[in-house]
């Protein structure tokens, strides 16, 4: 299926997610001849989104559906709209991060298990698997989807550690996801999480902003009260 954004301009669509934050595609689902395609868009993101990082991404999650194209439990790369938008296959089940303990089975995660080992095999890593992105498709069998932060298997030895890395963090993804979902018993020792990731971590609190003063509850404030003039809500 080739489409671009001006044939779908117009057809009836409705949000399915306006993204976590401005750097987040939109995602909606559009109804093209009958048939349900979820679209990922950054144009209505700020200027370096819509620019530059948006299609960045868009770019490497196209390159990884490629990769993948034909294995169960990823949907299909349908069309490029342009830079900024791509179409893709529409899986009607909710995401694990609606589901409780007791909704999925072991043989659900042995799935997962053996997907991701399908996906390494085929040189595509996710690198950021969580909740939203494992799927219950309406067979009962999981999906993985956004593919955005995904590294794709090459050479150079620094490509190649992080693709290491990467395939690292899925598989103690899903061994959180079982812990998780089926009690600490009924998963397997979760791998450490890799160095990088610990790294990134640290660099990330090192780098958090101090709170500015004016936040700061003044001394002898019981833990828990808000900031003077605030009020509950």
């Amino acid at each position: 299926m080739h489409l671009s954004r001006k044939q779908i301009a117009g057809l009836p669509a409705r949000p399915l997610h306006t993204g976590r934050n401005a750097t987040k595609a939109s995602i909606d689902l559009v109804q093209v001849g009958g048939r349900a395609v979820v679209v990922k868009d950054v144009a209505g993101r700020p200027a370096p989104v819509r620019w530059w990082l948006g299609p960045w991404q868009l770019d490497r999650e196209c390159v990884a559906y490629r990769r993948l194209e034909g294995l169960a439990g990823v949907p299909r790369l349908l069309s490029r709209l342009d830079r900024q938008a791509i179409a893709l296959e529409f899986v009607d089940g909710p995401a694990l991060a609606i589901l409780r303990r007791g909704d999925l089975t072991e043989g659900f995660f042995n799935q997962l298990e053996g997907l991701v080992r399908a996906m390494h095999a085929r040189g595509v890593a996710h690198g950021d698997l969580h909740r939203h992105d494992v799927l219950r498709g309406p067979d009962g069998a999981p999906r993985i989807v956004d593919f955005s932060t995904s590294l794709t298997a090459g050479t150079g030895w620094l490509r190649h550690l992080l693709f290491r890395q990467m395939c690292q963090a899925d598989r103690r993804a899903v061994a959180k996801l079982r812990a998780r979902f089926l009690g600490a018993g009924a998963a397997a020792l979760s791998p450490p999480r890799p160095a990088l990731y610990r790294a990134g971590h640290l660099l990330g609190r090192l780098l958090r902003p101090l709170r500015r003063k004016g936040d700061r509850p003044p001394r002898g404030t019981p833990p828990g009260s808000p900031p003077a003039g605030t009020g509950r809500r």
